[in-house]
């Protein structure tokens, strides 16, 4: 039987509106950025036809949010910049591996100007007005960004993992995460993540306060330190007070905790 112009025009219509539909379709690409010698934590990825970005974890992996033919760009300071367009294979695999290259950060040649500078430097530093130089006053990329410790790079990496689609179930499972939980990999590192924070705590203490100030001023013997500065980790409000940074504060809390401390441990 012979279809008319009619039925091949509704027929074409939804061929385009199929493709158009398959273009449209946004997936989550995971990737991994490839780096020799250089820091892979914090470099950007930035999806300039939908305006996303994120920034890669201690290990160089990413994951942001694509659609076929987007434009997607890897920079950093320390590194050349890359540009890759979103294809249909990149969607399929839903993987990406991305070898990016140092950048060559040498100036051939300096000028200086308009600060009339003779050339002597003890009497030009005495002229010139300069300022503390960061990378915060530079207003470079990446300033901000906190570097995980090695147990909250192993714990990120205990939860990533591939999304498996179970058709019938209609649903998507993490395997990786899953077993990571079951065999108590990943409650392990969240423990030793939480100890190492109470640790850096505690340091941070004792940089306030060092061992000698401690036994002298508050009357602390030398072998029950540990056990007095545990006795003021244990309180609900010693986190609080040392994220304040308040040292007057600090130290009236540990100085109140010194005498209820000696008070319970009185020799028999």
């Amino acid at each position: 039987m012979r279809k008319s112009a009619k039925e091949y025009l509704v027929i074409l219509i939804l061929f385009q509106a199929m493709e158009m539909q398959a273009q449209d379709h946004q997936v989550t690409l995971e990737g991994n950025v490839q780096v020799v010698n250089s820091e892979l934590a914090g470099i950007h990825v930035q999806n300039i036809s939908a305006k996303r970005a994120t920034i890669t974890d201690g290990y160089g992996f990413f994951a942001l949010a694509v659609r076929l033919s987007d434009t997607v760009v890897f920079s950093s300071v320390q590194l050349k910049n890359k540009e890759i367009i979103i294809t249909q294979a990149i969607l399929e695999s839903k993987q990406l591996i991305v070898p990016l290259e140092e950048a060559d950060n040498e100036l051939e040649e300096v000028v200086v100007m308009p600060y009339n500078l003779s050339g002597d430097l003890s009497k030009d530093a005495r002229g010139l007005k300069l300022s503390a130089v960061s990378s915060s006053t530079l207003g470079l990329p990446n300033t901000h960004v906190v570097k995980m410790t090695y147990n909250e790079r192993k714990l990120l990496e205990a939860d990533r993992g591939t999304m498996i689609k179970v058709l019938p179930l209609g649903f998507a499972i993490n395997t990786h995460k899953i077993l990571n939980r079951i065999s108590g990999r990943t409650k392990m590192l969240k423990e030793r993540i939480i100890r190492e924070d109470k640790n850096n705590v505690v340091e941070k203490l004792l940089a306030y306060y060092p061992d000698s100030i401690i036994t002298k001023n508050l009357k602390i013997p030398d072998l029950q330190l540990h056990e007095f500065v545990y006795f003021c980790e244990v309180d609900d409000d010693f986190n609080a007070l040392m994220k304040s940074e308040n040292q007057l504060i600090i130290w009236e809390f540990i100085e109140n905790k010194s005498k209820i401390f000696l008070k319970n441990n009185k020799p028999d």
